[in-house]
């Protein structure tokens, strides 16, 4: 019985937010939920591979899915949980120590306040982040694509949707 003890990952919820990089000698990440703000050991990376693995798939599966869905390369949004609505969307490349993952449906509206953008949450609570209104508003519209995209077989069956006038 002389296994190593690991702490327990982070397990991704509606209840989160944003999920950020914590440069500190023990913590890794800083994660904001609705009703309170925690910290983990592990990185952001880390905490949602986990996430997506207890959830059928892994962080690099995901990523490649919506790569080819969406003809992207880098900064691409993750159907973290998507049967419960939790897409995590980075705001710069995965390795950048600023990136942030915000959660699509927790965002209330974003703007550039000088060389950062505020992120406004539904709960009323928000964050800057490192980056432009510009960037960050591919970064979201990408998220929805993905969302739209993942759910028409919900809307349309799997048939092709053709338009026909009234």
């Amino acid at each position: 019985m002389g296994g190593k003890w690991s702490p327990p990952v982070y397990v991704v919820s509606k209840q989160t937010k944003a999920i950020l990089t914590k440069d500190s000698a023990y913590y890794r990440s800083r994660i904001l939920e609705i009703t309170r703000e925690r910290h983990s050991v592990y990185r952001p990376e880390q905490i949602i591979d986990h996430a997506c693995v207890i959830n059928g798939s892994t962080l690099a599966g995901r990523r490649e899915s919506v790569k080819g869905l969406l003809k992207l390369n880098s900064k691409v949004p993750v159907p973290v949980i998507p049967d419960r609505g939790v897409y995590m969307l980075p705001t710069s490349s995965i390795k950048n120590k600023d990136n942030v993952w915000l959660s699509f449906y927790h965002i209330d509206y974003f703007e550039q306040r000088d060389d950062r953008t505020y992120v406004k949450f539904h709960d009323g609570t928000g964050l800057y982040v490192k980056t432009s209104e510009t960037t960050f508003d591919m970064q979201y519209k990408r998220t929805s694509q993905i969302i739209a995209k993942l759910n028409r077989p919900l809307f349309f069956g799997n048939r092709p949707f053709v338009w026909r006038p009234v």
